[in-house]
């Protein structure tokens, strides 16, 4: 280190670090901006930092950082070890001299002039907490500070270019460190921009914009427009070429039609600088998504302004359908380019405020939302008597109506039973309330409907239960429903008598409703009045939006008449509403399943409900699981499924296969039956594949003619003739006529080999004159492609037609962005084209291999189907591989939709000896919007896989789930403690993937199994067992409470308290409690446990651990566990720092009053907060109480304090915040009413004092 004087000599270098999160740069159009430079040039800066700011200071890796320290006699810098815990000496500086100083690092300069430390050339190794201490020229301390300082990598700029009117803005985003150039070029010629202020963003990094006045509309096209950005050292840039200029814009109503006429006459202007496409574009409307009627449109000519080109189409509505708020779109084609402006009435009307009342701590807040206008008046009453509450400041939504909010201290602590608080808002005259009462040890709960009579007798049975310690307030209590707002008839309700359980009394209300009005999801409501004190519950079905899929699980072995059979009806998807299962038997009268629980398998849910038959009964009759769903489509009548599927015939399409016709049979039962093919009336041979088993129990058959369509005669007939059970069923199909101009979609094996789409455009005419006079043009993309990239062919002859074939060669990047590609021909001055685009699809497909079920030859030969398979499926393309070798196409390929799946299949044949010796391999490539264009793969050849297990309590038995085998074959066997059981095997079925699922059940009785009794589901697979255990549980709970704040602020330790639970007194005490972080076991002395106590028939122990708030922030995962259960806890880390907003009183307030006040801390990513207060910098104090909301897309906690006026008048109140963030930052964050002026969004600026 040395001394460098003057080196900075101009330079201010007592800028700080802009506090993170209070500036954000929002680029809207529209918005003012301030320029900071209309220069080309650097926006460098050096980032400087000093000892005196709270926040974290960061550098980049090889870039040179100035810190500024206090102007002191003395100065002693240290940086902390954290791997020892000690402080090492970094220099220590006397009256400008340094006398003590590192003695490996020459990185390091002392300016004493301006009392700066330049770092040259920063290393991660410099990152860390650095402390200074200060001193006077007498020794005396003037203080210690501290820093935090983060050297990161490098991280370069993503840039984007965006139209900005007539001009563009070049958008730099997500760069670190912030200093770098900006460079336009307008082609090959430097421009000059204009920077805007370059902003830091949440996590850091930077974000800069520049803008270039492009005057857009009078640029010739195709002219190029680069921003050119240097950053470390290295150069990125962003280009864009405007298309020709024309724009569309839809003119509101104006008033005079809407008051004279009672109609809305709107206008679509399209405006652009070419007459002719001005002139050739066509316009249309659409209103709520249809077209309106011909009569209510205009179009006019074409005006002209200037270089300006105008056409103006009309559209009248009925001012009725203005005010509805339909939303009406006008379109315009101009020169293959679409575009659209769409335009809504915004609805704003007389609205009457809606009322909650929240009980909030000891206080009562009066939530008054959606009112228009914004003025209004709040009166609270307590009882008959009115009372002063404290208003908040009335806020505007998104919507243009208000929101107030106001609190009474009401002390509901020590108010009377029953005392009575209301909100009174009077609001254009009229008056609108809501109530609240202090409560009794009470609880009302409405129970749903069961099952049976919503399938017996279709309606709806709901329960509202009472339950209560006083016999004569549940006795005397009234029992009120609504439903969708309204009073249900009295004939639907019925009330019971007061039963008694133990010290709790009951009192039971029924209420009847339609089915039809439970699954519409109206909203019902039970209310009870005790005491003249209000208080309900509400229930609704969950509606889902995507239908059940319903399986029956049976056993796949033989079963006699004598065993029992445990079916398992499963209704699973991944938006499941609420559903109703019941089963029927031979017809009979719906039944409920033994038990029915409900499971979550990734993103699916799944109900399980579980019957038991007789073997008679599942041999002979026929058994079905019917299902209710609270679907949006209103459907009420029961789906089902069946395990014993009655007869049902073949349903038979026919599909072009390349050279080859398939016949596709589906949904027959039972599963014999025999396929026929004829070509005219001659019968021919086909190829059957293996008949498949559907999930519902029918089946499914292919077969496949080849036909060699190609040289078919025009008109021949082929016919798929289908018997079955003694009856005839075909389909058939006619060969057609060849004539066009058409596009051939570029075939896989370019794309696997050369990554290049080959595109032929085929002219056929029965004319060689024509044919070999027509010119064949092709665009990409709007544009000429280069002369290398078509190429065109003579003409060939075939029969009576003329066929010339001209190639387009795209890169396959180009060709999967989705660009539309047009081929165009002019034959003697008559022009037709032909376009053609890849259909980029949203979710991938998934890739299965379809092969033999029974041993293979060497001799024969092998039938393979490649199925690929999505919901939002893109253009594929499918190649094949054996061993490893070339990418070989198959023999043909088709495609087929399936209910919501579209299918792809590739058929490829391969001889015995390879499919039973060779690696196969079906390669998929995808058109999907991650553009990623590397071959997903699936081979048939499944190479052996061990099984995973898992036990799962299903009512009182316990099933053995076991997935992902291969081979097929295994052996399960049961253990009740070391003795053998036996337990019923469901059937085993294969993955779409080709490995193996089976499931097996053991009737446990497992309420009546002793405590700690050890159940053992073995399985033996290749020779190898595998096995998993489950224990019959005693009553026990275990639970870790969050670490407290206070222990967080005070003592910077998180402080986790394990709480064991149990109705065993020795088995408390005799239980061991551990704890692990992250992990890792937690030192001795960090541990404390309690001994036992006792509450009723409860016995309780305590252990906690005591963590250091960074482990804890660090969102490290918490273990504590005993021998049987454990639990776990981890803070939540947040993305985004929340605001912090303190609301006060918007009147003054006297010394002799209380005051309230509220911090709310919000983000849409909220992590876990902790919060405290201070008055006068004194020690940390708790608020009052805790509690948090969701509001839209915003979790907001909300910590409540009580002090005095004369505290509120006099003192410095501050509201300070810990938030786990990703930053790991654990500083606080304050905010305060008073002194520090923090610009409230809610509070009147006339109140800071």
């Amino acid at each position: 280190m040395w001394i460098t004087e003057g080196l900075t000599d101009g330079k201010d270098l007592q800028r700080k670090v802009s506090e993170k999160r209070k500036m954000s740069m929002l680029v809207i159009f529209g918005v003012l901006v301030m320029f900071t430079g209309d220069a080309m040039g650097s926006l460098s800066m050096i980032p400087d930092c000093s000892f005196t700011q709270s926040d974290p200071c960061y550098g980049a890796v090889g870039h040179p950082l100035h810190l500024q320290l206090p102007f002191e006699y003395e100065l002693n810098l240290r940086k902390n070890d954290s791997a020892t815990h000690t402080l090492s000496r970094i220099f220590k500086v006397k009256h400008h001299r340094i006398t003590k100083m590192p003695s490996d690092d020459q990185r390091w300069q002392f300016v004493s002039k301006n009392r700066t430390i330049i770092i040259s050339s920063a290393e991660k190794r410099d990152s860390g907490k650095y402390f200074l201490d200060t001193f006077d020229f007498s020794g005396t301390s003037k203080g210690m500070y501290d820093l935090q300082l983060v050297i990161e990598e490098n991280s370069p700029p993503t840039i984007n270019l965006l139209e900005f009117g007539q001009s563009i803005m070049c958008v730099i985003e997500d760069f670190y460190p912030k200093p770098l150039s900006i460079k336009w070029k307008k082609d090959d010629r430097e421009v000059r921009g204009r920077d805007w202020k370059t902003t830091e963003n949440d996590s850091g990094s930077y974000r800069a914009v520049s803008v270039l006045e492009a005057n857009l509309t009078s640029s010739s096209p195709g002219n190029k427009y680069t921003c050119e950005v240097t950053h470390g050292g290295r150069t990125y840039e962003k280009n864009l070429s405007p298309a020709a200029q024309f724009s569309l814009k839809i003119n509101p109503p104006p008033a005079k039609e809407l008051f004279i006429n009672q109609r809305a006459v709107l206008e679509c202007v399209l405006t652009g600088d070419n007459q002719k496409e001005v002139e050739g574009a066509t316009v249309s409307w659409t209103v709520g998504g249809r077209s309106p009627a011909t009569r209510d449109v205009r179009v006019g000519g074409v005006t002209q302004a200037g270089s300006a080109f105008t056409k103006t189409s009309t559209l009248t509505l009925e001012e009725s359908v203005w005010f509805s708020g339909d939303e009406v779109i006008c379109s315009t084609s101009v020169d293959q380019r679409t575009t659209s402006d769409k335009i809504s009435v915004k609805r704003g009307a007389n609205s009457p405020p809606t009322i909650r009342l929240v009980e909030f701590g000891q206080s009562i807040m009066c939530i008054i939302e959606d009112f228009y206008p914004k003025s209004l008046r709040i009166k609270w009453k307590k009882d008959d008597r009115e009372v002063r509450g404290r208003d908040w400041k009335t806020t505007e939504n998104d919507s243009g109506s208000y929101r107030a909010v106001s609190v009474l201290e009401a002390n509901l602590g020590s108010s009377s039973p029953g005392t009575k608080y209301t909100c009174e808002v009077t609001h254009r005259g009229k008056k609108y309330s809501d109530n609240l009462s202090s409560r009794v040890q009470s609880s009302l709960k409405i129970n749903p409907p069961p099952a049976k009579e919503l399938f017996i007798n279709q309606r709806a049975v709901l329960e509202c239960v009472l339950t209560g310690d006083s016999r004569k307030e549940v006795e005397g209590a009234t029992v009120s429903w609504t439903a969708g707002g309204r009073s249900p008839a009295t004939r639907d309700v019925r009330v019971g008598g007061v039963t008694q359980a133990g010290s709790a009394f009951t009192k039971t209300s029924t209420l009847t409703l339609e089915e039809s009005v439970w699954f519409s999801g109206t909203e019902v409501i039970c209310s009870t009045s005790v005491d003249q004190r209000t208080t309900s519950d509400k229930i609704s079905v969950k509606r889902g939006g995507q239908r059940p899929s319903i399986v029956i699980y049976k056993p796949d072995k033989t079963v006699s008449d004598s065993d029992s059979v445990s079916l398992v009806c499963e209704v699973s998807s991944s938006d499941l509403a609420n559903v109703y299962v019941m089963w029927k038997v031979n017809g009979g009268q719906y039944i409920e399943g033994n038990s029915m629980t409900t499971i979550k398998n990734d993103n699916t849910l799944i109900v399980l409900s579980y019957l038991t038959v007789t073997g008679q009964q599942y041999n002979s009759a026929e058994i079905t699981c019917a299902v209710k769903d609270a679907n949006i489509q209103n459907d009420l009548q029961p789906r089902t499924s069946s395990p014993s599927k009655t007869n049902s015939p073949p349903t038979i399409r026919l599909v072009e296969f390349g050279q080859s016709i398939m016949c596709i049979i589906e949904d027959f039962y039972p599963k014999s039956l025999r396929i026929k093919w004829k070509k005219d009336d001659r019968e021919v041979r086909g190829r059957d594949w293996k008949t498949t088993e559907n999930d519902s129990g029918s089946y499914r058959a292919v077969s496949v003619l080849e036909a060699n369509l190609g040289s078919s005669s025009p008109g021949t007939k082929y016919t798929c003739e289908v018997t079955h059970r003694g009856k005839k069923y075909s389909d058939n199909l006619s060969s057609r006529v060849q004539s066009s101009l058409k596009i051939n979609p570029p075939p896989a094996k370019e794309l696997f080999i050369n990554q290049r789409a080959v595109l032929e455009c085929v002219l056929t005419g029965d004319s060689r004159k024509e044919v070999e006079g027509a010119t064949v043009s092709w665009t990409a993309g709007g544009r000429s492609p280069a002369t290398g990239d078509v190429r065109v062919g003579g003409v060939t002859q075939a029969g009576s037609a003329f066929t010339k074939t001209s190639t387009l060669t795209l890169e396959e990047s180009v060709w999967f962005s989705g660009t539309e590609v047009i081929c165009s021909t002019s034959v003697d001055q008559r022009t037709t084209s032909d376009k053609i685009s890849v259909k980029r699809g949203g979710q991938r497909p998934s890739i299965v291999i379809y092969k033999p079920d029974k041993t293979v030859s060497d001799s024969d030969s092998v039938s393979l189907v490649c199925e690929v398979s999505s919901s939002d499926l893109a253009n594929v393309y499918v190649m094949w591989k054996v061993n490893g070798g070339q990418y070989i196409e198959g023999n043909s390929m088709t495609t087929i939709k399936n209910d919501n799946t579209l299918i792809v299949l590739s058929y490829l044949t391969v001889t015995g000896q390879q499919y039973n010796s060779a690696e196969i391999t079906c390669a998929v490539k995808d058109a999907n919007i991650q553009n990623d264009l590397q071959p997903r793969t699936s081979s048939p050849s499944k190479t052996n896989s061990p099984p995973t297990i898992r036990l799962v309590e299903f009512g009182q038995s316990i099933m053995c789930i076991i997935e992902d085998f291969y081979p097929k074959s295994l052996r399960i066997k049961w253990k009740k403690d070391d003795r053998e059981v036996r337990g019923r095997d469901w059937k085993t079925t294969e993955n779409d993937s080709g490995s193996y699922r089976a499931v097996s059940v053991l009737e446990a009785n497992l309420g009546s199994s002793s405590p700690g009794t050890k159940y053992t589901c073995e399985v033996t697979h290749r020779g190898k067992k595998y096995s998993d255990n489950l224990s019959s549980r005693v009553q026990s709970s275990l639970k870790i409470n969050p670490p407290p704040a206070k222990e967080l602020f005070i003592n910077q330790r998180a402080v986790l308290e394990c709480v064991l639970t149990g109705d065993s007194r020795k088995e408390v005490e005799g239980a061991t409690v551990s704890w692990t972080a992250g992990g890792r076991s937690p030192a001795t002395r960090d541990v404390r446990v309690g001994g036992v106590t006792q509450a009723g028939s409860a016995f309780t122990k305590t252990s906690t651990l005591t963590l250091e708030e960074s482990v804890w922030f660090s969102g490290a995962e918490v273990i504590c566990s005993t021998s049987r259960t454990s639990e776990r806890i981890s803070v939540k880390r947040g993305g985004q720092r929340p605001s912090i907003v303190i609301y006060k009183p918007d009147k003054p307030v006297s010394d002799s009053d209380s005051v309230s006040l509220v911090c709310e801390v919000s983000s849409s990513d909220l992590a876990n907060v902790y919060v405290m207060w201070k008055v006068n910098s004194g020690q940390y104090i708790e608020g009052n109480s805790m509690t948090t909301i969701k509001n839209d897309n915003t979790l907001i906690v909300l910590s409540y304090l009580s002090v005095t006026g004369k505290q509120y008048n006099s003192a410095e109140i501050t509201c300070a915040v810990k938030d786990a963030n990703i930053q790991n930052d654990f500083q606080p964050r304050t905010s305060s009413p008073s002194i520090s002026k923090v610009n409230c969004p809610i509070c009147p600026v006339s109140d800071w004092r």
